[in-house]
């Protein structure tokens, strides 16, 4: 694809940021409505309703999970909100998993560091200690309209559609693109993928003018009707929203100890959001978890927080797999001020088939062993921002080919704006752009993406928080 039509990609002029775009329209996607209530949206707080007194040397995973069963009991209040189970300070032990499942529960200790409150995982058995929410499928409510344009850059909100009756400002849709064989060819993923999955990106709509309809958020990947043809539909799809975890730590240790570990370790987790929405994750540390740390900001979530926590000291195996210790997947998703040791992981990743936009902002894998990698690992990873992310090792948006499940394109419309490595490697998929501004480190050999200023960092200094700024939001 082409560079930037008479101008530059991106520039700043009377404190704002000014797009440029290629000949087809496409344009560096706004990732500002990634996290909580869209991005830019205080975290609320939710007021105490039961206090668990100081743990025993017991297990406590009964009288924790009954804590939180009595709140999700409790009818919603103001904003959603059930109320909070507050921890007291102390060690609990945890010797079983424990369950968010109704929305508007916050789950809180009195503070993150070691000697404040802990959830301590006990027994040899490798599991997630705590699950957000359960699965969810999504369910076509009223017609499936098509969309009539000839191409949709990635950047875009509006959609002509073939008849937009019955559509209002308000509704959620999704916005429907399914993988063919023609775009898999034009990837040059043939033999690589298979045309059995889509990319949807849920919506609102902010205007209807005829058979043409605005969205809230713009699409990071483009849709182009000749290799696809995408559709617009109603929808519902169950979550739950408003739970949150807040100032305590997790320690995993106990779970290293399960004979099958150097196989299992990717299990080892703290916690899993399924479905999903307006949540968070608040000053949290967790300690010796193997798997993917942060997991599970998982493929059904949509506009989760995860905002100043760390992952420290993880502990993997001598196999030649990585971890994640901060994995994002599904949409509008951010991870914000974090920090990972680990001797050997994937720091920052995606996985494949989302629509994003997701970012990660302002965070830093510090060496302890072997250099860490981060970027997209598989399948079409679309709208990821990595901004002012520092990594002692490499930073990927890669075509990766055959490796591993056959992961090809992992980053696809995504960009990499002032982050700190030691190589960094932006490659152009077919039909798609990666964009890097402002990165140090080497930049690696068939780095045949958008790189601008290269070694040098650029202004503004974060890209998030001026599109925050720039939706009056920051």
């Amino acid at each position: 694809m082409s560079g930037p039509v008479g101008g530059a990609w991106l520039a700043l002029a009377g404190g704002r940021l000014v797009y440029g775009h290629d000949a087809q329209g496409n344009r560096v996607p706004d990732y500002s409505f990634a996290g909580y209530g869209g991005g830019g949206v205080p975290l609320p707080q939710a007021p105490v309703k039961v206090t668990v007194p100081a743990p025993g040397s017991g297990d406590m995973t009964a009288t924790v999970q009954a804590a939180i069963d009595q709140v999700s009991a409790l009818p919603p209040g103001s904003g959603g909100l059930r109320g909070a189970v507050q921890l007291s300070p102390g060690s609990y032990h945890i010797a079983g998993q424990l369950h968010l499942r109704t929305g508007g529960v916050v789950l809180r200790g009195a503070g993150s560091n070691a000697s404040a409150t802990t959830l301590a995982a006990t027994g040899a058995s490798v599991r997630t200690l705590i699950t957000l929410g359960s699965t969810a499928q999504y369910t076509t409510v009223g017609a499936v309209a098509q969309v009539t344009d000839a191409y949709v850059p990635v950047g875009a909100k509006a959609l002509t559609l073939s008849d937009a009756t019955g559509l209002s400002v308000g509704d959620e849709v999704v916005v429907e693109r399914p993988t063919t064989q023609a775009w898999i060819d034009a990837l040059g993923m043939n033999g690589v993928w298979t045309p059995n999955w889509s990319l949807r990106s849920e919506r609102r709509i902010t205007a209807v003018q005829g058979d043409r309809v605005t969205l809230d958020v713009p699409l990071t990947t483009a849709l182009e009707k000749q290799y696809t043809q995408a559709t617009v539909y109603r929808y519902t799809f169950p979550r739950i929203d408003h739970v949150g975890i807040e100032n305590l730590s997790l320690d995993g240790q106990a779970m290293t100890a399960a004979p099958d570990y150097a196989t299992t370790f990717y299990n080892a987790a703290p916690w899993e959001f399924d479905a999903v929405q307006d949540s968070w994750i608040s000053n949290v540390t967790w300690r010796h978890f193997g798997g993917s740390g942060q997991t599970a900001i998982g493929p059904q979530s949509r506009r989760v927080s995860v905002l100043h926590t760390q992952a420290l000291d993880m502990v993997t195996t001598d196999s030649s797999a990585r971890s994640e210790a901060y994995l994002l997947q599904g949409q509008q998703n951010l991870v914000q001020d974090c920090a990972v040791t680990a001797p050997k992981v994937h720091a920052f990743s995606t996985y494949g088939r989302q629509s994003g936009p997701n970012v990660f902002s302002r965070c830093r894998a510090t060496l302890v062993q072997e250099t860490y990698d981060a970027g997209g690992h598989q399948r079409w990873g679309s709208g990821t921002l990595y901004d002012g992310v520092s990594v002692d090792g490499s930073l990927l948006l890669v075509n990766n080919g055959t490796r591993g499940s056959g992961h090809g394109w992992s980053d696809a419309n995504s960009t990499a704006y002032n982050c700190v490595t030691q190589q960094y490697a932006v490659q152009e998929p077919p039909t798609a752009h990666n964009w890097a501004f402002g990165c140090t480190g080497t930049l690696m050999t068939g780095s045949d993406g958008q790189v601008v200023s290269d070694g040098t960092h650029v202004t503004p200094d974060s890209l998030y928080v001026q599109q925050l700024h720039d939706r009056g939001k920051q």
